[in-house]
């Protein structure tokens, strides 16, 4: 199975090992190829659609990005890792969100989806920013 191959208790602080480095490239590799196959857009997803589970992920771009030599690289392996903030717990159904105009029509929407909705979003902001502090933290270690 392809998320055996790395552990959630990753070499930290610090640089990880080689082999530690080396299935965390490969994992980052699998999860931006599925991003490249998968369009996911603005949308919100269930995280059982992961190829892998979201915090073997996480700590893959962890290591990578702290690993990473080229700044530019890191920042752009971080913004690949923060598009893991629209990936939640059993959130269900896939949320589109895509933007539309009512020409002057009335939105009818049912309250269960429009409040699953509102907090999906808060969720998914909050992700964000939980992520976004994790790999500024690892973007730091790069640099020394």
């Amino acid at each position: 199975m392809p998320h055996e191959r790395l552990s959630t208790d990753l070499a930290r602080p610090g640089y990880p090992d080689a082999w530690t480095l080396e299935a965390a490239h490969e994992t980052v590799n699998d999860y931006l190829r599925f991003v490249r196959d998968n369009v996911v857009g603005s949308d919100l997803v269930d995280e059982v659609e992961l190829p892998l589970p979201k915090p073997i992920i996480v700590e893959a771009f962890r290591n990578v990005i702290a690993a990473e030599d080229r700044r530019e690289m890191r920042v752009l392996l971080m913004k690949a890792a923060l598009t893991l903030s629209q990936y939640h717990v059993r959130l269900g159904e896939r949320i589109r969100i895509k933007a539309t105009t009512t020409s002057g029509r009335r939105l009818q929407a049912d309250s269960r989806f429009a409040q699953k909705f509102s907090r999906s979003l808060e969720a998914t902001a909050a992700e964000r920013l939980r992520l976004t502090e994790l790999f500024q933290s690892d973007l730091k270690l790069g640099t020394h």
